[in-house]
Formats: C-alpha cells, structure tokens, sequence
C-alpha cells in the first residue's frame, strides 16, 4: 500500500495559480520518514517546524536565520524527501480560469478551485500508479483546513467506486502537520509550485526543481486547464438541465 501526503497552495484566492501538492510514497519508506525530518529539524541553527512562509519571509520559526541558513536548512530537508518518497505529484488551476468560468455558478458551499483539484490530485497519484508503478493503492492524508474539510470528506464516497480511480482509493484523512510531518514536506512542494509557475518572471528557485525531482520517480502534474474547466461547467449545466427535464423542476445550480 502506498501513502499520499497532500497540501494546497493560494487556497486565498489572491494567487494567480491554486495549487494541491505532495508526495506518495510506500508505508516503509514513510515509516523512515519522521526521525530524519525531526534530526534536521533539530539541527543547528533549529527549528520546531517546517511552514514555507516563514521560511521564505525568514519569520517566525526562521526569524533568527540568514538566507544562506534557510536554504541549507531546505536543502537538507528536500534531502529525507528524496530517502523516504517515491513521486512528487501536483494538480493545479489558473484562479483567473475559475474566476470567469466557474466562480458564481456552482452551489455556494462548494464555490472554490479546491474541490475541482481535490478529486483531481487523487486521480493524478492512483491513475500515474496504475501507467508506471506496481498499481497498488493508496491512502491519502490531506493537511486539515477548517475551510474545506468537511465538504471534502462529503465527495470521497462519491469518488471511491468510480472507474477513474481504478479501486485505488483505501482511505482520505485530514490531519494536522505537526503531527503527521510529511505534511509539512507536502507545504515545501506545493509552495515551491505555486510561486515558481505564479512568478514565471521571478529568477527560479532551486528548490523548485529540488523539491520535485527529489524522489526517485518522475514527479506528476494534472493541469485543470481552461477548456477541461468549460467541459466541466457544461456538463454539469447538461445535467442541470436534464434533471429538470425529468422532474419537472426549475431551479439554479447556485441554489443546490
């Protein structure tokens, strides 16, 4: 069995790109993972914890660090990534696309590129197991977010028996990175991600490329591109519309 630690990215809605991003890798190899991470956490200068924003402003768990400090410190922990993982994996959306597209015509509760690349992520790491790896299954850890939780654990009996995920579904959780710390190597990735592809005019970070290419399997993307997120929105108004075909009944997807 495998596991996926997942975080996301310019959930604010103020990034260009929106990002869900982690690592999959096996039960062993995770089960690695902890002790390395505290031993560079640990190391001098040390730190509690592992938050991309601090590390990147030099604030809070960073504050006392030089930015020759910081990167050695991320370089060391990309270093227990590539030990413990086997794939980077990534699904990501232009916000603007969702912005002109979709924002508005969705039900309200589930207003947000979240719950496109929330499925979306989970197919990319059970679909890319199934093309090149052993086609085991996989159980995902998502870091907790108050904000989409609830509704995602809503969608996943949905998502379980659908031929796309080929069976590959053992269980999704949310929990919290201080306790479960691959999560925080899922913030690394999926920070690195959204900065690199919403600065393209920013020089690039090396730990762009580190963070990815760490683990031994090539890292895997799914793009939400601009036309598949038109194909969504009108196969959900077809379904609209054919419902009240068959009930009888009129009513706005927003009110659903």
């Amino acid at each position: 069995m495998l596991k996926a630690f997942i975080d996301d990215s310019g959930s604010a809605g103020d990034s260009p790109w929106f990002v869900l991003a982690g690592y999959v890798g096996t039960v062993e190899g995770w089960d690695r993972f902890d002790p390395l991470w505290e031993s560079v956490l640990s190391s001098p200068p040390s730190i509690d914890y592992f938050k991309s924003t601090e590390a990147v402003h030099l604030r809070g768990e960073f504050d006392e660090f030089t930015s020759e400090e910081r990167d050695a410190k991320l370089d060391a922990l990309i270093d227990v990534i590539g030990t413990c993982a086997e794939r980077a994996v990534c699904a990501r959306m232009r916000q603007r696309d969702y912005n002109e597209i979709a924002k508005g015509c969705i039900p309200a509760r589930f207003d947000s590129p979240y719950y496109l690349l929330f499925p979306s992520i989970i197919a990319a790491a059970v679909n890319i197991e199934r093309i090149e790896g052993e086609g085991q299954p996989a159980e995902f850890v998502f870091d907790t977010d108050q904000r989409f939780e609830r509704l995602a654990y809503e969608m996943v009996p949905s998502l379980m028996p659908l031929r796309s995920f080929n069976n590959g579904i053992v269980n999704v959780s949310y929990r919290d990175d201080r306790d479960f710390l691959p999560l925080q190597a899922a913030d690394l990735l999926a920070w690195q991600i959204r900065r690199g592809f919403s600065k393209p005019d920013e020089p690039k970070r090396r730990h762009f490329d580190s963070a990815r290419l760490c683990p031994p399997r090539e890292p895997h993307t799914f793009v939400f591109t601009r036309a598949q997120l038109v194909a969504t929105m009108g196969e959900l108004r077809e379904r609209i519309t054919e419902f009240c075909r068959v009930t009888g009944k009129t009513f706005d997807p927003k009110d659903l």
